[in-house]
């Protein structure tokens, strides 16, 4: 059936159902040009085709995105500020007290240390003077009122280990929520904290700001399965939540308050020595005992003394005059204040924080920047 036989030739020699024309192997280039006679009939002569490999469709798998174990941000995508990170300079008439040092460095050998006094004075620089002298590693970290947030909080505290040369592994992992954190996190800082030979100073300045539970019962129960491994500073105005009392009981609480903070007379005239101001030690004493060692309100007394003729009667008549010593200040810092000085102080005073920005805002003028860079280059106001 010479049919049968033209239509089995075009279709690869083989019977199978699905097999393609010649025509389309011509067009692929897959059919030789030398002829074959069958009969009378010349046909093509198409060569075997290699059989292709079955290769099993393998359904595809959605790629895991790699998420950082070190992140860049906090949980709300900020950037971390440095400066939360940062130990505070010093000013040039910073007076080192070595008696405060020295009791400082018994918190090397408790796991918790409190450094704890009213505004001005001088926890702050006492404890950074104190922490720039340490061996590493030393992580500094100032508590703000948006760290009241777990997440928020542990970010920055592992972004304070990272940034003091210490960061934590991998398994510690990072927050991703800004509102909180599992357990997990917290135990594996704890663990890891524990296995350390030299332990980590962690100072944690205006403490005061944390008043979320959650993150004290996180940060106690990191502190005490730390371990000998962590050495926790807290610098503070207020009384942390922490069970202050058990550590106290243990032995392992050091504590630095108000009354220690207070500057002795012989502090006070190295003080205002630093100031250049030469008094007396009675004098100084007299000074000492009225501002009651309040190292804010020395400070600023040197300086308003500083800018009088006769320094020695501008303090005596502070003493003999004033019955307190926000009155003294309020006159003394304002006196030889510009008209338009004094009104950019007394609106800005309603704020905890300001920039030039929010300033020429509350006083709707435009020259704040110039006026607070005016006030504050002879005024050093932190203490």
């Amino acid at each position: 059936m010479p049919g049968a036989s033209r239509d089995r030739a075009g279709r690869l020699g083989c019977w199978g159902e699905g097999a393609l024309p010649v025509t389309w192997y011509r067009r692929m280039g897959a059919v030789s040009t030398v002829p074959e006679t069958h009969g009378n009939a010349r046909e093509p002569v198409v060569p075997a085709v290699p059989a292709v490999p079955v290769v099993p469709v393998v359904p595809s798998v959605p790629s895991v995105p790699v998420v950082p174990t070190v992140p860049c941000a906090a949980p709300l995508g900020e950037p971390f500020l440095r400066t939360r990170f940062t130990l505070p300079v010093r000013p040039a008439t910073f007076l080192r007290r070595q008696r405060l040092v020295d009791h400082l460095d018994q918190a090397l050998g408790t796991p918790l240390t409190l450094i704890n006094g009213a505004a001005g004075a001088g926890k702050t620089l006492l404890a950074a003077d104190w922490a720039a002298g340490l061996r590493p590693p030393v992580a500094w970290l100032t508590v703000e009122a948006g760290d009241r947030r777990p997440g928020v909080f542990w970010a920055y505290v592992l972004q304070s280990l990272r940034a003091c040369g210490t960061p934590a592994s991998d398994a510690v992992g990072a927050p991703v929520d800004a509102s909180g954190t599992d357990r997990g996190l917290p135990a594996a800082l704890a663990a890891e904290l524990s296995e350390r030979e030299r332990p980590v100073v962690l100072v944690l300045d205006e403490y005061d700001c944390m008043t979320a539970p959650e993150v004290t019962e996180q940060l106690a129960f990191v502190l005490r399965h730390a371990g000998r491994g962590l050495r926790l500073v807290l610098v503070t105005r207020t009384e942390p939540l922490l069970p202050l009392h058990r550590y106290r009981a243990a032995g392992e609480l050091t504590e630095i308050r108000a009354a220690e903070l207070a500057f002795t007379p012989e502090e006070a005239v190295a003080l205002l020595e630093l100031h250049g101001l030469s008094l007396p030690v009675d004098a100084a004493r007299a000074l000492a005992d009225r501002t009651r060692g309040w190292a804010a309100g020395l400070r600023l007394s040197a300086l308003a003394a500083r800018e009088s003729a006769d320094p020695e009667p501008h303090l005596k008549e502070f003493e003999a005059d004033r019955s307190t010593v926000a009155d003294f200040l309020l006159a003394e810092v304002l006196r030889g204040r510009t008209p338009e000085e004094q009104d950019l102080l007394l609106r800005v005073s309603v704020l905890n924080r300001f920039c030039p920005a929010l300033a020429d805002a509350l006083t709707l003028r435009t020259d704040a920047a110039p006026l607070l860079a005016g006030l504050t280059a002879p005024w050093p106001w932190s203490g």
